[in-house]
């Protein structure tokens, strides 16, 4: 992958043209290798090409289309398209709104690649796999899929319909049996109520409980809820998106200015002492200080000390309702900031 990238750096110096289209093939190479699922390899599409892309599936009943800006909008098949083997009527394509000088050449390298990788994803998306293959669990947590694929490949997993079911993602750590590998993740899917064995030294998170036809819900959440933990700070390991209610909600702002400034002020206090991040953690956590002394391992009066003199530093009490809600706010948002 880095000798295609390099390669097109040096193309690109060359021939501009010639370097563009291998910076396609190496970008959906990428793709391929991120186990990227089908809407996400259209939105790339659509950026690298600056004009709207699409796939029509009509054996699958799938058909996404993409905006350049990265939105998701229905619309018609038009412009330069190209067919996928061996799926009837199925078709990509990209919407070059006027042929501008130089294009033509990058569109078809484009649509050729988006069409090659669309097939490897169908490919592995695609019916009859064996029970328990990660290629179903991939399916069933797609939301791009359609509802009856899916249903299909919860019969080949041995779901119910009518049972209820959780999603659980891993962010590393040796795969669980049955799990699908999305990019970076690894995703199981679990009966309700099925105690899930958390690894302090591996985060994960898990979404909450859903019918077989929801659990693209559940998978979005559980990723959420995984922003939340860490293994390398105080803080969980796992954390259970049920459990983290409206918290979740803060994921959305995170990058807003307010937010911005909230968390660079609790980074400088932090930055300030060592072993401030574990003192606030706890404090925020436990019911009180006493608890939290415990938990950190020091006496009560020393405990106190340093809230007090972290309270200083930040400018508000941390002694009180409206003071640990903040602190806490301040800490879910530096963690949603340190896992996007």
């Amino acid at each position: 992958m880095t000798d295609v990238r390099e390669l097109a750096g040096r193309m690109r110096a060359i021939d501009p043209r010639a370097g563009a289209a291998l910076q396609v093939v190496a970008h959906f190479d990428a793709l391929v290798e991120a186990r990227a699922g089908l809407e996400a390899t259209v939105r790339a599409a659509a950026v690298l090409a600056g004009c709207a892309a699409g796939l029509v599936v009509p054996g699958r009943r799938v058909r996404v289309r993409v905006e350049p800006d990265g939105r998701r909008v229905d619309g018609e098949v038009t412009g330069l398209s190209v067919p996928l083997p061996g799926y009837a009527g199925a078709l990509v394509w990209v919407e070059r709104a006027s042929e501008e000088p130089g294009r033509a050449e990058f569109d078809r390298v484009l649509v050729d690649r988006l069409a090659t990788t669309a097939g490897i994803v169908l490919d592995r998306t695609g019916t009859g796999f064996p029970a328990g293959d990660a290629a179903a669990v991939e399916l069933l947590v797609d939301a791009t899929a359609d509802e009856a694929a899916r249903l299909d490949a919860a019969r080949r997993l041995g779901l119910p319909p009518e049972g209820s079911f959780a999603v659980t993602v891993r962010a590393g750590g040796p795969p669980p049996p049955g799990a699908a590998r999305l990019g970076d993740l690894l995703v199981t899917i679990n009966p309700a109520g099925s105690p899930v064995k958390g690894d302090p030294a591996v985060r994960s998170a898990s979404g909450p409980a859903v019918a077989v036809g929801d659990l693209p819900l559940s998978f979005g959440q559980a990723v959420l809820a995984l922003r939340l933990t860490t293994v390398d700070e105080p803080g969980p390991s796992h954390v259970d998106a049920a459990e983290a209610g409206g918290l979740l909600a803060l994921a959305g702002g995170g990058d807003s200015p307010a937010a911005t400034a909230e968390v660079t002020h609790l980074d400088r206090v932090l930055a300030a002492h060592p072993w401030a991040l574990a003192t606030l953690t706890a404090v925020a956590a436990e019911p009180s200080l006493r608890a939290a002394a415990a938990v950190l391992h020091v006496h009560h009066s020393t405990l106190q000390s340093r809230v007090d003199l972290l309270a200083q530093a930040l400018g508000y009490a941390l002694a009180t309702p409206a003071g640990r809600t903040r602190l806490t706010v301040a800490l879910v948002l530096r963690r949603f900031r340190r896992h996007r």
